[in-house]
């Protein structure tokens, strides 16, 4: 099992081949299909997204604080 937490930022790799940072704001051990995952919001896009623990690479804990980001 992956040992991120809430509020870390994940990387993962999309079903079509792209990748993700996502600030991780839900981790369940039954997202969708079964499956243990996450939900949160790409750093980048500003979009809410999630996906499956067995999509992610690597992760780690957000070192910028929410204000600085805007």
């Amino acid at each position: 099992m992956l040992h991120y937490e809430i509020g870390h930022v994940v990387t993962y790799k999309t079903f079509g081949g792209g990748i993700r940072h996502v600030k991780v704001k839900v981790r369940e051990a039954d997202i969708k299909n079964g499956r243990p995952g996450f939900a949160g919001r790409d750093i980048h896009s500003k979009g809410d997204v999630w996906g499956y623990d067995d999509q992610v690479i690597a992760y780690r804990r957000d070192v910028f604080k929410e204000e600085e980001r805007k």
